[in-house]
């Protein structure tokens, strides 16, 4: 049992994940790999995604993504160790790019009536048009590439029969988190965890308390708190019309004070987006609730405050149609913003882990049950070669928080991401040298990973595409930090 801080050994993992971004010249303290540029369009066919096309064939209208071929710089923002400055820095070179690049699409889509919505966190714009409005981007230098306002279905989790309340549950009793608390005295405090998924049931008894607008008093502040770009809650307020976004945020922070301590990390508080409605995501919703957790804004959508940008982001969502959210990714990692997904419940086959888990700037989570036997549908593998998912977690018959202040057992790879989550949560708060330090952190996990050696999918004992660094152990990892 690790007592105190230790001298850390670089993990094969985390080795690949230095060598990357430093082969990249970017930002190897903090993960980035962004370069600005401006070259030549490509050829038209390869620019527009064939189902943009089709979806315009009828020669009615649609809605599109165009990218621009200019991107933010980053890579200074490596050098930054103060959060508030790196932050700064990181949203001000965003938005400026994306102010400068889009100028003229913009005022020629303004001339002529055409709809659209702009993005900074990826340099692209939402378009309303035509065929006719199609042919004419694809002849701009300004243009990379469009692709449809893509739809997904959110993977419904493996559900299970309702367990009674146990105080603190099997999960969170596995990965040692009581310990976190009791003999380190650290529950999450200061940090704030962030969903991109279905929303969150805020008045929840386990959730209320930790949930970042509670003022008090039973007043709320929904401000900066809250994004519902899905556009699904009927009222201004944190909602959740599906499930699965209540169920993650329990396992992250839930605690109600009595029966129910559901929670990685009950100390740390909660914000949300609900990118995802119902339980299916769009393209659009994905990339407006990604650029409000880098900087929050009020309930009209003005006002950004960096000062209340959340410190982990975790959603259980897979997108297999391709990188398309890396950017999004990268500039989270830029900011200090520590992303956890979910590897996906594709499994058992290998080479199961889509995007975004397969990105290296993710940290992928794949599912065991309570003997530490990984789950069959655990995705395990990247489908790009690399090793995937990057650890286990709990992930099977998982008691949490679901709408309507009741709870529920849950199984999948979300449910395991969470736990990762909290983890980071109590991590950065028992260790300020920590805070917006990933490569750090995914050491830390790593190293603090139980090793199971399972080489159905290729790997080693210590790092494979099942388990990856192994069992999840919050205790050692929190009690690693420096």
């Amino acid at each position: 049992m690790i007592m105190a801080p230790v001298p850390l050994a670089t993990t094969r993992r985390t080795a690949r994940y230095l060598a990357a971004a430093a082969s990249t010249a970017v930002l190897a303290a903090a993960g980035l790999a962004a370069t600005a540029h401006a070259g030549p369009a490509p050829q038209p066919a390869a620019l527009v995604d064939p189902a943009v096309y089709a979806e315009l064939a009828d020669g009615g209208t649609t809605e599109f993504l165009v990218y621009l071929t200019d991107t933010a710089d980053l890579s200074p923002a490596a050098t930054l160790t103060d959060r508030d400055q790196r932050l700064a820095y990181g949203y001000e070179q965003l938005t400026s790019v994306a102010e400068t690049s889009q100028a003229d699409l913009r005022a020629m889509l303004d001339a002529r009536g055409v709809p659209y919505t702009p993005y900074w966190i990826t340099n692209a714009l939402l378009v309303t048009g035509d065929a006719t409005l199609l042919a004419e981007l694809t002849r701009r230098p300004d243009v990379a590439r469009i692709e449809p306002d893509r739809e997904w279905e959110l993977p419904d989790p493996t559900s299970s029969p309702a367990l009674s309340p146990t105080m603190v549950e099997w999960n969170i009793a596995m990965i040692r988190a009581p310990q976190v608390w009791n003999e380190l005295g650290v529950t999450g405090e200061g940090i704030t965890v962030a969903t991109i998924e279905t929303g969150v049931e805020y008045d929840h008894p386990a959730l209320v308390n930790q949930y970042r607008g509670n003022l008090g008093n039973g007043t709320f502040d929904h401000n900066y708190h809250w994004f519902d770009p899905a556009g699904a809650c009927p009222a201004p307020a944190p909602c959740d019309l599906h499930g699965h976004g209540t169920h993650l945020a329990g396992t992250m922070v839930g605690d109600d004070g009595v029966d129910n301590q559901i929670g990685v990390a009950p100390g740390a508080q909660w914000i949300a987006t609900n990118a995802c409605g119902y339980g299916s995501c769009s393209s659009s919703a994905l990339l407006a609730a990604a650029q409000w957790l880098i900087a929050p804004t009020d309930l009209t959508g003005d006002n950004p405050r960096l000062d209340l940008t959340p410190h982990v982001v975790v959603s259980g969502s897979a997108w297999p149609q391709g990188p398309w959210f890396e950017q999004v990714i990268q500039a989270w990692v830029a900011v200090g913003i520590f992303p956890v997904f979910a590897a996906g419940n594709y499994g058992p086959g290998c080479g199961t882990v889509t995007w975004p888990a397969s990105s290296p700037w993710v940290y992928a989570v794949g599912a065991h049950n309570a003997q530490g036997v990984i789950a069959p549908s655990s995705s395990r593998g990247s489908f790009l070669g690399d090793i995937k998912p990057d650890v286990a977690a709990p992930g099977v018959m998982i008691r949490s928080a679901v709408p309507g202040g009741g709870y529920a057992s849950l199984g999948g790879t979300a449910t395991a991401a969470a736990h990762v989550a909290g983890t980071v949560a109590l991590i950065w708060s028992a260790s300020p040298a920590t805070v917006g330090a990933i490569p750090l952190t995914h050491q830390l996990l790593d190293q603090g990973a139980v090793d199971v050696s399972d080489l159905s999918c290729g790997g080693t004992p210590g790092n494979n595409n099942v388990y990856g660094e192994g069992r999840l152990d919050a205790y050692a990892s929190v009690a690693a930090a420096p």
